[in-house]
């Protein structure tokens, strides 16, 4: 990852991207590999998590089905090259695994926590990883089929050949002078966009393993049976209304049923996913290219107030749209047992936390024209909760109240004990005047699906109520809400303490 991030230009960079999004990743640049006969080569590592077909069938040697992407004349044929592995397995049988070459990783080496996929072809060129992000240590994903970003992968590789398995050095570089490096095709592009999104919309639970392999178009290609988990996803709002289809054969007998309503909010959660996806790369580009303009000492002041407010603005999104996601993984945690992420519960000293943070909401309370008071006692009992979810949601409910609250209100804040629970509560005060009988009553929010609502007076998008509440539990408290005519709301959230 450090490799990819190193200069520009930059890899696309996916933040929270999960575990699911990296196999329908994967599978998409797969089945690109399989489209231009498997021809070139495979790389990744740290684990042999290849499907059988990459390493053992054997296929006919097929023409190159995008052949109207006109790739350079060459003096060979291309063929299909050994996979190479990057494994820290010292083992003998690793080592020696036929249909591969394994290159041994040192146990220290930052590469055996980071998944990656590397594929040279005639056609094009591709490197994926998974991992933490150099500077900010967000976990997610780099996708890039950019020469240069290749090139520092590449180089980066080629060190652990040199110090691994120096005999095959030589073989290494061949790789290099066989596939040179190009600029991808639009097509190529268009193709991957293509798997990737039918990748979203398959079944739920298809797993890269599943892919079929390369035939040639004159043979009948049966389709793969779906994984034992798989779930149909509702064509229509009417088709989920309707009683659940009987389950097929292939399904495991021991295996639950969906029912609709929750075969929907699982679907819902996918595309949510996806959208997160697409918002928040653009943002993190833009915000990456801003820090660069921001490192230039000769920039004019009023350029510089410019710049500094569109950084704030895109690191403010992609927040927001961090905790939509974090919402997502929790939902999918709660409803299908080893989907999303577990929250890690642990003692924190909440007084701390929010003392941490309170600038930070002042200001985005601020910026929406309202007033944030808070009032912290001298000594607190520490509570269990897990201490970043728990900061991404609390700043998930100050930029609710900021964004549905008229301009001018007094938001006050009070942490207190109660007992063996810690409560913070937020009193929301509306301005003079709008408690009058003339005073229009707000319009309630209106649901987007099952997971976000939309606040009709200002537009203001955020998690459904339902949802924030289901993260609460997730973090070992709860959170109520008492609505006050014309005056605002109160809202209590209750942490237990650390015994």
């Amino acid at each position: 990852m450090e490799a990819l991030w190193a200069a520009l230009p930059l890899p696309e960079w996916l933040p929270g991207a999960g575990e699911r999004s990296w196999q329908q990743t994967v599978a998409a640049l797969l089945q690109l590999w399989q489209e231009v006969g498997q021809f070139g080569v495979v790389i990744g590592g740290p684990v042999s998590w290849w499907p059988p077909w990459v390493v053992r069938d054997p296929l006919p040697q097929l023409p190159l089905p995008m052949d109207a992407l006109h790739p350079p004349r060459r003096s060979w044929e291309p063929a299909r090259e050994t996979p190479w592995l990057f494994s820290p397995d010292f083992s003998p049988e690793s080592i020696l695994t036929p249909g591969q070459t394994v290159i041994p990783l040192l146990p220290r080496d930052p590469l055996v926590e980071e998944p990656f996929l590397l594929l040279l072809t005639p056609v094009f060129s591709a490197v994926a990883a998974q991992g933490y992000h150099p500077h900010t240590r967000q976990r997610g994903m780099m996708v890039s089929f950019e020469p240069e970003v290749i090139r520092r992968a590449w180089q980066s590789l080629e060190q652990r050949v040199q110090q691994g398995r120096p005999d095959r050095l030589a073989a290494w570089q061949e790789l290099a002078r066989r596939y040179p490096l190009m600029k991808p095709h639009v097509r190529v592009l268009a193709r991957f966009s293509s798997f990737l999104l039918l990748g979203n919309l398959a079944e739920f639970g298809s797993p890269p393993a599943c892919l079929p392999p390369a035939r040639a178009e004159q043979e009948a290609a049966p389709a793969p049976p779906p994984p034992p988990a798989a779930r149909q996803i509702p064509a229509s709002s009417s088709s989920a209304s309707s009683p659940a289809p009987a389950p097929p054969a292939h399904r495991r007998s021991s295996a639950p049923q969906a029912e609709p309503e929750q075969v929907s909010s699982l679907s819902e959660a996918e595309l949510l996913r996806a959208l997160i996806h697409e918002i928040q790369t653009p943002l993190s580009t833009i915000r990456t290219l801003v820090s660069l303009i921001l490192k230039r000492r000769d920039l004019p002041p009023r350029v510089r107030e410019y710049v500094e407010k569109i950084d704030r603005e895109c690191t403010e999104q992609i927040n927001r749209f961090g905790l939509f996601f974090q919402a997502t993984e929790t939902v999918m945690s709660a409803a299908t047992p080893g989907e999303g992420r577990r929250l890690q519960l642990e003692p924190i000293a909440l007084v701390d936390l929010v003392r941490q943070n309170l600038p930070r909401w002042q200001e985005q309370v601020e910026r929406r024209g309202s007033h944030l008071e808070l009032e912290i006692p001298d000594e607190l009992p520490d509570v269990v909760s897990d201490p970043k979810a728990l900061e991404a949601v609390l700043f998930g409910m100050i930029d609710r109240l900021a964004r549905s609250t008229p301009a001018g209100s007094h938001i006050r804040a009070q942490l207190v004990s109660a007992g063996e629970l810690v409560k913070l509560q937020f009193q929301v005060d509306t301005p003079e005047g709008s408690s009058t009988a003339a005073a229009p009553e707000p319009k309630s929010p209106q649901a987007i699906g099952q997971l976000l609502v939309v606040q009709p007076d200002t537009g203001a998008v955020s998690l459904s109520l339902a949802v924030t509440q289901t993260l609460f539990r997730a973090l070992g408290g709860y959170l109520t809400v008492r609505h006050r005519a014309h005056r605002g709301e109160i809202l209590n959230i209750y942490l237990p303490r650390q015994l």
